[in-house]
Parts: C-alpha cells; sequence; structure tokens
C-alpha cells in the first residue's frame, strides 16, 4: 500500500511539472517569505497571524512578532509593497478605456496591408484577452474572396492550434460546405474576437469595444465580397442592434474602409449543428442561400 500511495503522488507530481505549476495554493493565505526561509506556518499549525501598521506579522493576542532572521543571521529589510499586474482598461474606468480604445482604432487604421495587421493585433496587450490567450487568432483565406465567414470568439481547440475553424468546429463546418461544393481554401475564414477569453467565458462590452476596429480593418483589407457572421457574437459586433438583418436574407452591413456596404447574412454557428433538428434544418436552408448566391455572382 505503501508504495501504491508514494507511486500515485509521483505521478501527480508529474503531472503538475507538465501544467507549470510551481506554486502550492490553500484555502488559507502563506506568506511566501517565510516559505523561502524554510519557516512556513499553516494556520493548523499555529495562531493565525495579520499584519501590523509597520508592516511587522502579529499573532492572533496582537502581540508583534519579531523579525524573522535570514539565513545568514542578519535581519533582513523590511519587505517592500509586491507589484500588482497591470490592470486592463475594462478595470480602470472610462477614462482609461476611451484612451484605450484610440489606440486600438489608430493602430487598426495605420495597417494598411493585412501583414502590418496581424503584427499590430499581435503586439496588442492593453486588452487582457492578450495575455491570457495561447495564440492570436487573424483570418486566413485569400485577398477578395467570394465570402468571408466570421465565427465567434476562438474556442479552446482554436486556441491551442492558432487556427481559425479548427478541432471540432473545422470538422463541422467542412460538414457544411461539402454537400455544396464549397472549399474552404477559396473562402475568408475569422473569429470576431482574435483571443480566447479565459475558460471560454462570455466577452464583456469592454474587449468586444477594443477587438472591433481590428475585425472592421481586417474585413476592409481583405475586402470579400459578402460576409457570412456565424452566431450572435460577430453580429453583435459589426451589424447594429437597433436595426437587425431579417434571418435568410442577405442584408447591408457598413464596414469603415469600403465605400459600399457588404451583403451579409446571420446564421447559426456550425456547432450548432449538434443542438436540435431544428437548429440543422435553419442552418441548411441558409447555406443553400448561400450557395445560390455564389453560384449566381459566379
Amino acid at each position: 500500500m505503501a508504495v501504491y500511495l508514494m507511486d500515485a503522488a509521483l505521478s501527480l507530481l508529474r503531472l503538475y511539472g507538465e501544467w507549470g505549476v510551481d506554486t502550492v495554493v490553500g484555502d488559507s493565505p502563506v506568506d511566501q517569505r517565510l516559505a523561502r526561509l524554510g519557516k512556513m506556518r499553516f494556520p493548523d499549525e499555529e495562531p493565525a497571524l495579520r499584519r501590523a501598521s509597520d508592516g511587522r506579522l502579529t499573532g492572533a493576542q496582537g502581540r508583534a512578532a519579531p523579525p524573522t532572521p535570514s539565513v545568514s543571521g542578519q535581519t533582513p529589510p523590511p519587505s517592500r509593497e509586491i507589484p500588482r499586474p497591470p490592470i486592463s482598461a475594462a478595470q480602470s474606468g472610462p477614462a482609461l478605456l476611451a484612451q484605450t480604445l484610440a489606440q486600438a482604432r489608430a493602430l487598426a487604421a495605420a495597417a494598411t496591408t493585412p501583414e502590418a495587421l496581424r503584427t499590430a493585433v499581435d503586439g496588442f496587450s492593453a486588452c487582457a484577452l492578450r495575455t491570457t490567450a495561447m495564440h492570436t487568432l487573424f483570418p486566413t483565406g485569400p485577398l477578395q474572396a467570394p465570402l468571408m465567414i466570421i465565427g465567434e470568439a476562438p474556442d479552446a481547440d482554436e486556441d491551442r492550434s492558432g487556427a481559425v475553424f479548427s478541432g471540432l468546429c473545422g470538422d463541422l463546418l467542412a460538414r457544411m460546405l461539402t454537400p455544396l461544393g464549397l472549399d474552404r481554401q477559396t473562402l475568408l475564414l475569422a473569429t470576431a474576437l482574435p483571443w480566447r477569453p479565459p475558460g471560454g467565458r462570455a466577452p464583456t462590452e469592454a474587449e468586444l469595444k477594443l477587438c472591433r476596429p481590428f475585425l472592421e480593418r481586417a474585413i476592409a483589407l481583405f475586402a470579400p465580397q459578402r460576409l457570412l457572421l456565424c452566431g450572435r457574437l460577430p453580429a453583435r459586433m459589426l451589424l447594429d442592434a437597433k436595426t437587425p438583418l431579417p434571418r435568410r436574407s442577405w442584408g447591408p452591413a457598413a464596414i469603415p474602409g469600403l465605400a459600399a456596404p457588404l451583403p451579409t447574412l446571420v446564421m447559426r454557428h456550425p456547432l450548432q449543428l449538434r443542438a436540435s433538428a431544428t437548429a440543422r434544418k435553419e442552418i441548411w436552408q441558409d447555406l443553400m442561400l448561400v450557395a445560390q448566391t455564389l453560384r449566381g455572382s459566379g
């Protein structure tokens, strides 16, 4: 039994190492400075500690604990305040958000080629999503494609691979396009956001505002002939909420940088193929409209 428990513990440690875990986090706070000196205190072993006004640790009765000697035997200098991570524009109030949004718009407008826009997006760290995502997702496909398909925020497969419409989502998209004779290599594919929100949560309104200039600029630079918005998120970002497009029909979408509005269709996301028979029926009806339109324009 002891050998089994030891093997299980070693396997768990190896797994933590592969995950990049380097700090033990418990239910109660632990002073990591004491841990480095070999003086780690746990709440279950001795009275709870709290910090006095002068920065020294005090016991539960309010008595000041003596300074912990360093390894060399000398008293360490008073600790400095640990710097906090940078605060995103979404957490810092309207003024900073407006400033950051102006920066995003300026960077997007300054890009004159898709390659320059990719560099600008990948280097834009003012949006908190940029610091938590594994990859930056950028549109892939030819210039002036007959159709640009824009999906939701990147999912876990897309974030890991860095490829738009990959994994399960890509397989379902292929199932949608193959019966219609459409090749994804001839289409322009994109996600509504360039970065996946942590844990797949819904993006905040501030994050949508910061990402919208880059999406609009990508559309203007790639200049597709039509837009197919898969899901609510791209429609929410690009269309006027007061005048939504009717279902199963093309409507105009005004994109900054383009002289004329683009014919745009809103439909369900490919992942909705698994939702219900009604969802599959609606997706098929929309795809038939797309195929008929592309054949007529080609």
